[in-house]
């Protein structure tokens, strides 16, 4: 019976010393990555044996980046990818192409910080105000609207995942002005990987978790090609 995977289970991915082959899959694939994503630094790690990988299949991938770029204005901290059971056309990957040959299930972890979130706010917005978006220690998200100096308006929500794992809700009750009612639906977005899920991955949160400065969301995740820009 095959084990299915849940968000935060590690997928462990082991390197012998002296695996060359394992080696090498990695050193392509992390090439192959940097090609098709935007991000300051990119880790693979496979789970592999050589005749396997002759063949293109993977027992198991995990992929970790940080300074990946997720939309336009936005680099998030952390983001990783753990995939499980998967098999490649091993031509195409040959000529430098990721194809996969059936879909695959794993599980995903992102990190964004306040500052991330608020640079995204004014540069995806442009608003006439001026927003700042604070993620505080008693799991509320804060956003602030100020002109010059002086503090405007100010809107205080707590996250929550739809029931059916297809995203992250903020509460809107209460909120005045297409700016505000814009800003949160977007910081919701975010949080939702909304923009991930178009690119070939299909995710369902399980988990979200805002702590002082950061927000942390952990999903699971149906792979059916690797993400590209």
């Amino acid at each position: 019976m095959k084990a299915k995977i849940s968000a935060g289970m590690e997928i462990r991915v082991t390197q012998e010393k002296g695996n060359f082959g394992e080696q090498t899959v990695n050193k392509i694939i992390e090439i192959l990555l940097a090609r098709l994503l935007d991000a300051e630094r990119i880790q693979v790690r496979i789970k592999a044996k050589l005749k396997q990988l002759a063949r293109g299949e993977i027992d198991a991938i995990a992929i970790e980046m940080s300074g990946f770029l997720v939309q336009r204005h936005l680099r998030v901290a952390q983001f990783e990818l753990h995939i499980g059971a998967v098999a490649v056309n091993i031509q195409k990957a040959i000529r430098r192409q990721i194809e996969m040959l059936h879909p695959s299930e794993g599980w995903l972890r992102m990190v964004v910080t306040q500052e991330q979130l608020t640079n995204s706010l004014i540069a995806e917005l442009s608003p006439s105000q001026q927003i700042e978006c604070e993620l505080r220690g008693d799991g509320a998200i804060a956003l602030y609207f100020s002109t010059g100096k002086e503090r405007v308006a100010s809107y205080t929500t707590k996250p929550r995942i739809e029931s059916d794992g297809n995203g992250v809700v903020l509460e809107r009750s209460g909120v005045e002005g297409k700016e505000a009612r814009d800003a949160i639906a977007h910081v919701a977005h975010i949080l939702s990987l909304g923009d991930l899920a178009n690119r070939g991955t299909k995710f369902y949160i399980q988990k979200i978790d805002i702590a002082a400065g950061k927000a942390t969301v952990q999903a699971t995740a149906r792979i059916e090609q690797f993400p590209s820009a």
